[in-house]
């Protein structure tokens, strides 16, 4: 009898063993970076902001930068040349640009409608009772809705909420009250008509319906796990990428990831040039807006390094690709 399931018990050793050095593989891959930092953008004379606070990637996958300093947002091609300049009669701080070429830029106590050119086509502003008139930290828009966040009160006792506008800017809501984003900073984006939230101060990320009713939520602090969150409050922003998956930036140590919107970790893209902090006593220097856009073929990540003031760019290695997905 132990004869006979001498072979089976040999195959199946083979195959756990096959198993094993698969996951072994694949946890190796998840380590390596696809990418490395080349060289900035905004560092040249022409192209240096006064105040760079978040951009985005347009339809044509050039950058709108948002130069709260000088109420402008300056439009950059891939390589960082300047295309265009539009001004504006606010500071804006947060943005989101549409596949149909409609732009949606928020600032305090305001939120915008651009067409593709930056001609402004309406412009609301909060009485503190229609909408939040806190710091704006992200906005985003499905088909139907506009969805704009802003943040009250000071480092980790910030608290933020979320108010939802038709596309026109009108019938305002609010539909989520206390997230937990540290330094008024929470970022939200948007997939298949639902909302993404990087709750930063809870080391999450929240997947909600247009009413702010939670569906999912992942995500944990860990200092080594590659596929947890560390540094003061992480994930700090968010992006889709061209194939559905959820790139998230860490402030404080420049780590940028890939994820499935359902959280399951797919690998490390790179490190772009901040400064890390990981100890308490430098939380509040730790924590600041890390931007990030995609271009069409993940090719190139942009992430904004808001201390200097300029945007770092991640481009894909010359090596073999060790995504785990493009096995």
């Amino acid at each position: 009898m132990n004869k006979a399931l001498r072979p089976a018990s040999i195959i199946a050793a083979v195959i756990l063993g096959l198993s094993a050095a698969c996951f072994a593989a694949q946890i190796r891959a998840s380590l390596a970076p696809t990418h490395v930092e080349v060289e900035p953008i905004g560092t040249a004379p022409q192209a240096k902001f006064e105040n760079l606070v978040t951009f985005c990637m347009d339809r044509d996958g050039n950058l709108l930068a948002c130069d709260a300093g000088a109420s402008r947002i300056v439009k950059l091609d891939p390589d960082g040349k300047r295309l265009a300049t539009w001004k504006l009669d606010f500071a804006p701080w947060a943005i989101h640009a549409c596949p149909e070429g409609i732009v949606y830029v928020a600032g305090p106590a305001v939120v915008a409608k651009l067409d593709a050119s930056g001609k402004v086509l309406k412009k609301v502003e909060s009485d503190g009772g229609n909408f939040p008139d806190g710091r704006p930290s992200g906005i985003t828009a499905t088909d139907k809705d506009v969805f704009l966040n802003v943040g009250f009160g000071w480092s980790l006792r910030s608290v933020s909420s979320i108010a939802r506008f038709d596309r026109d800017l009108g019938s305002p809501a609010t539909i989520v009250e206390n997230l937990r984003g540290c330094c008024q900073r929470l970022d939200i984006v948007s997939k298949d008509e639902q909302l993404y939230v990087a709750e930063n101060s809870r080391y999450r990320v929240l997947k909600c319906d247009r009413e702010g009713r939670v569906l999912a939520k992942w995500g944990r602090r860990h200092r080594t796990d590659i596929a947890g969150f560390g540094s003061c409050c992480n994930p700090m922003n968010l992006c889709f990428g061209p194939e559905g998956e959820l790139y998230t930036a860490e402030s404080g140590l420049g780590r940028i990831k890939r994820y499935t919107p359902d959280g399951r970790f797919l690998g490390l893209v790179g490190y772009v040039g901040v400064e890390r902090f990981n100890t308490a006593g430098r939380l509040a220097a730790s924590c600041s807006n890390i931007a990030l856009a995609v271009n069409k073929d993940a090719s190139r990540i942009y992430v904004l390094d808001f201390k200097n003031n300029i945007i770092r760019v991640l481009a894909r290695s010359a090596g073999p690709d060790t995504r785990l997905d493009a096995r």
